[in-house]
């Protein structure tokens, strides 16, 4: 017969470990992100209206062969770029909102 582990109040000891660990570990990237954030943010930000208003004044002025919905979609990438970013963010912070008190 194999031996099971019990799950009770002794594994509830491991959570608070690993939860500390995952804190420890997620600090340095969250104050890199959030060092980072406001130029991330502009940088891709200004890389998408660059690339939009570039867009429409080729499409008007341009030459006929001038490719519109690579601009767009690579336009669109520098704006939907900034979510997974953000989510980023999120998730390395997920747990220090109370302020890190129970850390």
């Amino acid at each position: 017969m194999q031996k099971v582990w019990p799950v009770g109040v002794d594994s509830l000891n491991w959570v608070h470990p690993i939860r500390w660990l995952w804190r420890v570990a997620c600090l340095p990237v969250l104050m890199l992100l959030v060092i980072l954030e406001p130029l991330v943010t502009f940088v891709f930000a200004a890389l998408a209206l660059l690339g939009l208003l570039t867009t429409l004044f080729f499409y008007l002025v341009g030459p006929p062969d001038f490719p519109l919905w690579t601009m767009l979609a690579l336009s669109l990438a520098f704006a939907i770029a900034l979510v997974p970013y953000h989510a980023l963010i999120r998730l390395a912070s997920y747990g220090f909102k109370d302020g890190g008190a129970r850390l």
